[in-house]
């Protein structure tokens, strides 16, 4: 099973609305974690993949979009993902 994380601060807008666009476009089947990036676990997870702004997505631990991501991207990113 696929996990997608959204690697997000509490004070970011565009966070926010990434958040909403992955859970509308989130197929059946797939795993969704929120990481506060700025906090904890969470920052230490983000310096790892490489993470240096949000928002950000990682499919699977490999970080795939930043910054500015819009529903296409995030669209084009889900349709990849296998489902069983």
């Amino acid at each position: 099973m696929s996990l997608v994380e959204l690697y997000y601060s509490d004070t970011c807008a565009d966070c926010h609305n990434v958040r909403t666009m992955l859970i509308e476009l989130l197929p059946k089947g797939v795993s969704f974690k929120e990481v506060n990036a700025l906090q904890g676990e969470g920052l230490e997870r983000a310096k790892r993949i490489g993470i240096s702004s949000v928002p950000a997505i990682a499919l699977d631990g490999e970080l795939l979009l930043v910054g500015r991501i819009d529903r296409d991207d995030i669209k084009y990113l889900l349709d990849t993902i296998h489902t069983v």
